[in-house]
């Protein structure tokens, strides 16, 4: 009998910190039409090998990036370009979806241009059936520049800060043509082939291969995803109408007015000092919106304080279950659970200043919730943690909370004083 009140909330941008990197452009009648771009720093290669080879020996580099077979929206075949620019200058921090790369890069300069598709296999045989890669060959120059700085001052590849200062500020990545899809990159790195011809002991002509990953895209620097999402006109309306939609990456987050001060009352009214809080939950149902592309719910969504989103992905910060807290989309069920939020009502009943609007008012956030694996070593088992949460930018996604119809269970025991 708990109400719940909300509406959406539009987006300007989002301040992405995944490594993931959205290329393309994409039309969806229902959703609207999206276009990313990328630019991005690296993580070098703290040793090169210079011990069998040298800034002559750099046969090529190649920039590639993979993705899996199922990471993209669209037309896997339509024809597609890339254009491929070197930074000019270090990327502002932080950096947000919306940033404008003019004054970033010099548009006259293209190090690699070309078509892609979402059906081109990785090269690397081991890999040909799981990672598939679009690869665009950078110029040999640069490959032998960046051999010969670090030869040159091998203290500049000692951290990102001053690889990116001083030898490479990074690449700008554009769409040059084409439109129907989005490709979800998930590793990209810049990969060197070396070859030395040389005269062996026994005086035959020998050669030594060898290629080398020494450029890495890592959380330890920027990426960033430039989104361009102009929303569909009938996403507007239902906004409009009181539907309350979440869209991403950068549409809709809905803010809500969680029922605090009730349940705190409720319990302070029924309960006395023996009483026992057991649980709080919030189930939130979400229906999906119809379209052709497949575009659905969020997988993730953060249920956190309005006044500490900002503050929640500035500091990298994890659920704490008292100010924030994440719920999965349930394909079965059709709804998020925010199973776990005992702890938060527990510090409003223990509070001693008044509730205030800022201890209720919450927004949901479409995110993305990464994990790895943590070894139990009192069971000997393996288990998944969350290592980091982040506003969702992967691919479209869209959907309709039914506020109206969100569900509290709240629990406590009483007991008897004798």
């Amino acid at each position: 009998d708990f109400v719940i009140d909300g509406h959406s909330i539009a987006l300007e941008s989002v301040r992405s910190r995944t490594t993931d990197q959205l290329l393309g452009t994409i039309d969806i009648p229902e959703y609207g039409t999206l276009k990313s771009s990328v630019v991005t720093q690296f993580l070098s290669s703290t040793a090169l090998d210079t011990a069998n080879f040298t800034a002559a020996n750099v046969d090529s580099l190649v920039l590639v990036m993979q993705f899996n077979p199922g990471s993209f929206m669209g037309d896997s075949i339509a024809p597609m370009g890339l254009k491929v620019y070197p930074l000019t200058r270090e990327l502002p921090s932080p950096i947000f979806s919306n940033f404008d790369p003019e004054g970033y890069y010099d548009p006259s300069t293209v190090l690699a241009s070309g078509p892609y598709n979402a059906s081109t296999l990785e090269s690397d045989s081991l890999q040909k059936l799981s990672t598939r890669s679009i690869r665009m060959k950078l110029p040999r120059r640069l490959g032998r520049d960046l051999f010969k700085a670090f030869e040159d001052r091998p203290e500049n590849y000692a951290t990102p800060q001053a690889f990116v200062k001083n030898v490479f500020p990074g690449l700008y990545i554009d769409n040059s043509f084409g439109s129907g899809r989005m490709t979800l990159v998930q590793k990209t790195s810049m990969r060197m082939y070396l070859r030395k011809i040389y005269t062996n002991d026994e005086g035959k002509t020998d050669t030594i291969d060898a290629q080398h990953d020494y450029f890495m895209v890592t959380p330890e620097v920027l990426t960033n995803n430039n989104l361009d999402y102009s929303m569909a006109i009938d996403l507007r309306r239902r906004v409009e109408n009181g539907e309350r939609l979440l869209v991403a990456p950068c549409g809709y987050e809905v803010e809500i007015k969680f029922p605090t001060r009730e349940i705190v009352n409720r319990f302070r009214n029924n309960a006395n000092s023996l009483s026992v809080v057991n649980s709080l939950s919030l189930s939130i149902p979400a229906d999906s919106i119809a379209n052709d592309f497949g575009v659905g719910a969020p997988p993730y969504a953060l249920l956190v304080r309005k006044d500490k989103r900002d503050e929640f992905f500035a500091n990298n910060s994890l659920t704490d279950n008292i100010s924030s807290f994440y719920a999965t989309y349930s394909s079965t069920s059709k709804n998020y659970n925010f199973g776990s939020m005992r702890a938060y009502i527990m510090s409003m009943i223990n509070k001693e200043e008044e509730i205030t609007d800022d201890d209720c008012t919450f927004v949901i956030v479409p995110v993305t919730v990464n994990f790895e694996q943590s070894a139990n070593s009192s069971y000997g088992s393996v288990q998944l943690v969350e290592s980091s949460i982040v506003p969702y930018v992967m691919s479209p996604a869209m959907v309709e909370l039914k506020i109206d119809e969100a569900k509290i269970k709240f629990t406590y025991s009483l007991q008897s004083q004798k």
